[in-house]
């Protein structure tokens, strides 16, 4: 397994499934950051499961599924597990369901249950929240909500109150205690919450957390910490249905991701959106300058898509013109055929500045926009709000942009991305310095030095018998190996 893979790997929640040279699945496992999840397995020199350090070497390949949040991650993970049965997975095998929270929205005086199967008839008479993995927390969180806006559970209509009434649970609707206007906004709220619509008491809450810690009322303000947790776990927006299937996730999420780049197009005033390329440099005074491209399609991000350049005509800091030059190349008439599609966007990390010197630069029917920290904070101690520019004829204006979760990622990538080949470029020129110096070590030997141990960190935790393996020659490699600890 190539650890440059990984490297291309998201930073976000989803499931991961590890396969053998034939396609067979080993392992599924969830994540709330995919590449740095997939990559402990790999990076670290004992892992704390035995079972999995056995599967190790059967590793050919990972393959990922993106999800919306860590609760969407659990239920897909054990969705596939169950249909798949990996060898290597010993947990989540068996038929256990996951809790889900009903609302007979449709009755006179609608009940709240907390439930693991329902009919098809129940589903069209109500409102399903869920699935919820946790069946200790939503416990917990069903009985504060009855706390907070009470609802009768009765199963038919009683004269008499009934034992939850007098505990302040039930506000007794079919005994005239309430009205059904008053009680109908009492299950309006709860729907509310399990929506994520009630940010404002979960911010109530964590102020008087606040208050509760200052003052060293640490017991009490433990108490709010973990309820607040509850809270955010059961109002969190999980776009999972009662009968999905892996498929039937994957192709929904897709067909939002979809929705949300024609929201994009119509806010940029664009006739087509189909593919936005986004593209960043990374340097060091003008050494070791590569410059990213990673591409969105259809609101995907695609890593497959991705490529680096290495900068070649300058060699001082000037952003705007490495740019240039990346574009030059880009869109050169021979280069074309190397790339799926042209874009309808160019994103650029800049504003007006970068921008203007790079107008010049963008072929003919292809949009520009720059994206650049703005002087406000989102709030106190926050990042700095994004501002954006678009290009139009001729001009540079500022653009509003509501819909901009997709170019915020894309920017944050084709950093990150830039970054990752900079200091690969910086680790490969420290590591040949060093090598130069030791007699034997030509430059054949160093580029497979660097391709096996990767940095000189690798290349100091190595044995001689582990660099004899590249050098092939002992007493160099004893040479080299004494070098690199003096």
């Amino acid at each position: 397994m190539k650890l440059d893979k990984l490297e291309l790997l998201p930073e976000k929640p989803g499931i991961y499934k590890f396969l053998d040279k034939d396609g067979v699945i080993l392992y599924v496992g969830k994540a709330i950051n995919l590449r740095s999840r997939v990559k402990s397995y790999f990076l670290n020199d004992l892992y704390d499961r035995p079972r999995i350090r056995l599967m190790l070497p059967f590793i050919n390949n990972v393959e990922i599924q993106e999800t919306n949040n860590e609760i969407e991650s659990l239920v897909l993970e054990s969705l596939l597990i169950k249909k798949y049965q990996p060898k290597y997975n010993t947990d989540l095998k068996d038929d256990k369901s996951y809790s889900w929270i009903y609302i007979s929205t449709k009755e006179v005086f609608p009940t709240v249950k907390i439930v693991k199967k329902i009919t098809n008839g129940e589903v069209a008479r109500g409102r399903l929240f869920g699935p919820y993995p946790s069946g200790y927390t939503i416990k917990r969180m069903f009985s504060y909500l009855r706390k907070m806006y009470p609802f009768c559970t009765c199963t038919k209509k009683q004269n008499r109150e009934c034992l939850y009434f007098h505990l302040g649970l039930c506000p007794g609707p079919y005994q005239g205690h309430i009205s059904k206007a008053e009680y109908r906004r009492n299950i309006n709220e709860i729907i509310k919450f399990l929506q994520g619509k009630k940010m404002g008491h979960i911010s109530k809450l964590e102020k008087d957390m606040r208050m509760y810690s200052k003052s060293k009322q640490y017991e009490k303000a433990a108490l709010l910490r973990d309820r607040i947790t509850d809270m955010k776990y059961l109002s969190e927006k999980i776009d999972f249905e009662r009968e999905d299937t892996e498929e039937s996730y994957a192709s929904r999420r897709k067909a939002l991701l979809k929705s949300k780049f024609e929201l994009l197009k119509i806010e940029l005033g664009l006739t087509k959106l189909n593919r936005i390329e986004c593209y960043d440099i990374s340097n060091i005074q003008g050494q070791h300058a590569y410059g990213s491209m990673v591409v969105a399609v259809d609101g995907e991000i695609l890593s497959s898509e991705y490529r680096i350049f290495k900068i070649k005509k300058l060699q001082t800091p000037n952003d705007p013109e490495m740019l240039a030059e990346v574009f030059q190349r880009r869109f050169a008439k021979e280069n074309l055929k190397k790339y799926a599609s042209l874009p309808e966007l160019l994103l650029v990390d800049g504003g007006k500045t970068q921008l203007s010197t790079l107008k010049s630069s963008i072929p003919k029917g292809i949009s520009l926009l720059g994206i650049s920290k703005g002087k406000r904070f989102k709030r106190k101690g926050g990042r700095l709000v994004d501002e954006f520019w678009l290009v139009k004829d001729n001009s540079i204006l500022e653009a509003k942009i509501e819909n901009n979760q997709i170019l915020i990622e894309l920017r944050d990538e084709a950093h990150r991305f830039a970054i990752l080949h900079h200091r690969k470029a910086r680790s490969r020129s420290m590591i040949n310095s060093q090598l130069e110096k030791v007699p034997g070590i030509g430059s054949v030997r160093r580029k497979e030095l660097i391709k096996t141990f990767k940095d000189i960190e690798g290349l100091k935790k190595a044995s001689v018998d582990d660099i004899n393996t590249v050098v092939k020659n002992r007493k160099i490699s004893i040479d080299l190996k004494e070098a690199l600890n003096t």
